[in-house]
C-alpha cells in the first residue's frame, strides 16, 4: 500500500510545471536587466509581470533609477553642450568730450576796403595810388575750448556736435603807410559756434578698445558767431575809430588726430584743427577826432564812411578725453 501511495505522489509531482518566477529568481543579473528594459520599453502589461517593484520619474532630465528585486539600473542622462559666454565688449554708442587747444591765426592776414578804393574818401584815406593799402594784422595767439557729443556706429564712421569758443578776447594789432603817415590800428576778435562733424576711423574692432591706437580724419560744418572790436588808430592829424560789428558766418572744419584708449571707457584724443570761419567785416562808420589847433579847446570830430573784412582762418592743435557711455 505505501509503495502504491509513493508511485502515485512521484506520478503528481512529475506533472507539475515550474512557476516562471522560480526561474527567474535564480537567473544571472545581467539577464534581469535585459528583461527589465524590455518590457519597460515596450510599455506593456502583463500580469505575470505584477512582481516587478520598479520606480520611473517620467520627463525628467535626471538620472532615472529602477529598482528591481533590491537591484539599482542607472539610466544615462542626456548630454548637455556647453557653449562658451561670448566676453566681447558690447558697443557703446554714445560718448561726451573735452577739448582744449592752441589758437593760431595766420600773418598773412589783411583787412581791405570793402568799396575796393572806389569811395570818395576810401580813397584818399586808406588807399594809395588809387590801389588797395591792406592794413597787415597780426593776432595774438589765444587757447581754444570745445565740447562734444558723440554717436559710436559698427561702421568706422562716427558723428559729433560740438561746440567750441575762446578762452579770451584774440587781441590783434596792425599797421599801414599812406603816404608820409604811418598808422598802427588796435583790436580785438571773440567768437563761438558749433559745428556738425564726421570721423572716419581707422579701426578693425571699435568693441575693443582698450590700448588701441586709432587714427582719424575729419570735416565738418556748422556756423560761428564773430564779434570784431572797435578798430582804433591814430595818425600825425587825428585820432580815429571805425566802428566794430558781430555776425554770424559758415564755418568749415577740417582735422585729423589720434585716439588712444586708457580703458574701456576713457580715451585720449590728440589730434589738429584747421578752421575757416569766413569774412569778417567792421562797421560802416569811421569817427575822426582832430585835436584843436586854434586854441579854441574844442576839438573836430567828423564821420566818414569806411567798411573793412578780412578772411578769419585758424590752425588750431588740440587735446582732450573722450568719455565712452
Amino acid at each position: 500500500m505505501k509503495n502504491i501511495l509513493k508511485s502515485l505522489v512521484l506520478i503528481w509531482l512529475s506533472s507539475l510545471t515550474v512557476p516562471a518566477f522560480a526561474s527567474d529568481l535564480f537567473a544571472p543579473v545581467d539577464t534581469i536587466e535585459k528583461m527589465y528594459i524590455g518590457k519597460h520599453s515596450s510599455n506593456k502589461s502583463d500580469d505575470s509581470d505584477d512582481y516587478y517593484d520598479y520606480e520611473q520619474t517620467p520627463n525628467s532630465a535626471s538620472t532615472t533609477s529602477v529598482s528591481v528585486e533590491n537591484l539599482n539600473v542607472d539610466v544615462a542622462k542626456p548630454t548637455k553642450t556647453k557653449h562658451k559666454k561670448d566676453k566681447t565688449p558690447r558697443l557703446k554708442r554714445i560718448y561726451v568730450a573735452g577739448y582744449a587747444g592752441y589758437f593760431y591765426t595766420p600773418d598773412d592776414m589783411k583787412f581791405s576796403d570793402t568799396q575796393k578804393c572806389n569811395g570818395s574818401f576810401s580813397a584818399d584815406f586808406i588807399c594809395r595810388d588809387g590801389k588797395d593799402n591792406p592794413i597787415n594784422v597780426k593776432y595774438k595767439d589765444d587757447y581754444f575750448l570745445s565740447a562734444a557729443f558723440g554717436i559710436n556706429s559698427e561702421n568706422p564712421l562716427r558723428i559729433e556736435l560740438s561746440y567750441f569758443g575762446l578762452g579770451k578776447d584774440i587781441q590783434m594789432d596792425g599797421m599801414n603807410q599812406v603816404g608820409m603817415d604811418t598808422r598802427s590800428y588796435q583790436s580785438f576778435v571773440d567768437l563761438r559756434g558749433g559745428t556738425v562733424n564726421v570721423y572716419f576711423d581707422f579701426v578693425a574692432n571699435r568693441r575693443k578698445p582698450y590700448f588701441v591706437f586709432v587714427p582719424y580724419v575729419m570735416t565738418g560744418i556748422g556756423a560761428s558767431e564773430i564779434e570784431l572790436g572797435d578798430m582804433t588808430f591814430s595818425s600825425t592829424t587825428a585820432n580815429y575809430s571805425l566802428a566794430g560789428k558781430t555776425q554770424r558766418n559758415k564755418t568749415v572744419v577740417f582735422g585729423a588726430g589720434i585716439s588712444a584708449g586708457l580703458n574701456n571707457y576713457i580715451s585720449l584724443d590728440i589730434g589738429y584743427r584747421y578752421y575757416d570761419f569766413g569774412t569778417v567785416e567792421t562797421g560802416d562808420t569811421l569817427t575822426a577826432t582832430i585835436p584843436d589847433t586854434t586854441g579854441t579847446g574844442a576839438d573836430t570830430v567828423e564821420y566818414y564812411d569806411l567798411q573793412l573784412e578780412t578772411e578769419l582762418k585758424a590752425h588750431i592743435a588740440t587735446i582732450g578725453l573722450k568719455f565712452q557711455i
